[in-house]
């Protein structure tokens, strides 16, 4: 029996008044088709009074064939009139061509019947040039490429098969050196190339009226440097300090003799001075003698003799600041609540009474005779955190220390988490030491 005459069942599915499903099953092949609440049912129907499952047709080669002993009522036309299935004997009911009917499951209607299936349209195919990539591709881009691809190989090959050109070797003196190799290596000195003599026979015959051009030779002899002028002379003295003036007056012919020359008889500079009244030249033995100019009772003393009859053992240390050391003693704590114990309080902010001490030290070094009481109060938040901060209690009147224990405070955080914020007071005592 071929596809094309075996019938297909259609079914539909109607709950409260509306259709849930329409499905028609492949014509041929065998199938059980169940309706019911169970996933693994034919048509599962989650919603209404039906059981997990329930068997209603049967699908084989030939047809299909309802099972009647599971529903409930129904119609069924076997190609004529309708006719209730209760009244058609048997618990199977052979559906044949053009069946059709209605049964009730529970609190849905099945509807079914029998249809043949539509033919399925053969699926398009491809002509049969263009079934293959090659027969896609343009046929002139593909002969130009490959056109192209054998030139360029057949010029790599070329390439390759060419010898290897042999570089000579280059000479120290040919190699193009920069200025710091020009400094480590020198190039060597060439020879200059010596013209050959002409014969005086070529002389004489050669043309009077030849004009020969002048080469620039390279062993010209340097020029004499310029002497300069007198008042080149005067404006280089005006550029220079008075220790190159004098160091310039080198020899008979140096600058300070040349300004002298011309002056009245003066010789020296201890010639000039040496009619100046309190006036000379020193020498090294005067340095040496330490003589001194006024009046008679002065005298040269050492520093041996300056000593006094005071205090003679004198001990010099280093210089050292002294150590400025405080004390601070804590009272006993006031915690309002039974969540924090008052002992483990404490013995937490003894810990942090180094740092306290730290901020009242800094301020004794300023004021020796600093010292007080001081109360701490803060309330400790459900997280630890310290709020509320007061430091406007006690005798210690000092704003530089209250800053200071106030910024440490701020950034404290407690082992404690109450269920509430609970407010707490620390007393403290400031007194110095030394």
């Amino acid at each position: 029996m071929t596809a094309s005459s075996t019938q297909a069942l259609r079914i539909a599915l109607i709950h409260a008044g509306r259709i849930i499903e329409d499905r028609t099953l492949e014509a041929g092949k065998k199938a059980t088709v169940s309706v019911g609440a169970d996933p693994r049912s034919t048509f599962c129907v989650p919603m209404g009074e039906l059981p997990g499952a329930v068997t209603v047709f049967k699908v084989r080669k030939d047809g299909a064939v309802l099972l009647k002993q599971h529903v409930d009522e129904g119609q069924l036309s076997l190609g004529g009139p309708q006719t209730p299935v209760s009244s058609l004997a048997g618990d199977e009911v052979a559906l044949p061509r053009g069946a059709k009917g209605r049964v009730k499951v529970g609190d849905v209607t099945v509807l079914f019947q029998m249809v043949t299936p539509a033919v399925a349209a053969p699926a398009p195919e491809l002509p049969r040039g263009a079934r293959g990539v090659v027969a896609q591709l343009d046929r002139a881009f593909v002969v130009t490429m490959a056109l192209s691809l054998l030139a360029h190989l057949i010029g790599a090959g070329y390439v390759m098969a060419q010898p290897t050109p042999v570089e000579p070797e280059l000479s120290l003196a040919e190699l193009q050196q920069d200025r710091f190799a020009a400094v480590l290596m020198p190039a060597p000195k060439l020879p200059q190339p010596v013209a050959p003599e002409k014969p005086k026979d070529a002389l004489a015959a050669a043309p009077k009226k030849t004009v020969a051009t002048k080469e620039p030779s390279a062993q010209a002899a340097p020029q004499k440097a310029r002497p300069a002028s007198q008042d080149e002379l005067a404006s280089k003295l005006s550029r220079m300090g008075m220790l190159k003036v004098i160091g310039a007056a080198g020899g008979a012919g140096g600058i300070v003799g040349d300004l002298l020359k011309d002056s009245s008889g003066v010789g020296s500079v201890a010639d000039a001075l040496k009619n100046a009244g309190d006036v000379r030249v020193a020498s090294a033995g005067d340095a040496l003698r330490a003589e001194r100019k006024g009046a008679e009772a002065g005298s040269t003393v050492t520093v041996a003799a300056m000593g006094t009859d005071g205090v003679k053992a004198v001990e010099l240390r280093d210089t050292a600041a002294a150590a400025v050391v405080g004390r601070v003693r804590e009272e006993p704590v006031t915690v309002e609540t039974p969540d924090i114990s008052p002992e483990a309080l404490g013995s937490w902010m003894k810990g942090r009474r180094g740092a306290i001490q730290s901020c009242y030290e800094r301020e004794l070094k300023r004021d020796r005779s600093l010292s007080g009481r001081l109360v701490l109060k803060f309330t400790i938040s459900q997280r630890g955190r310290v709020t509320g901060l007061d430091l406007s209690e006690g005798s210690l009147r000092s704003a530089a220390v209250a800053d200071c224990i106030s910024t440490l405070a701020r950034n404290w955080v407690l082992p404690f988490t109450p269920e509430d914020e609970v407010p707490v007071a620390f007393p403290f005592v400031f007194s110095p030491v030394n």
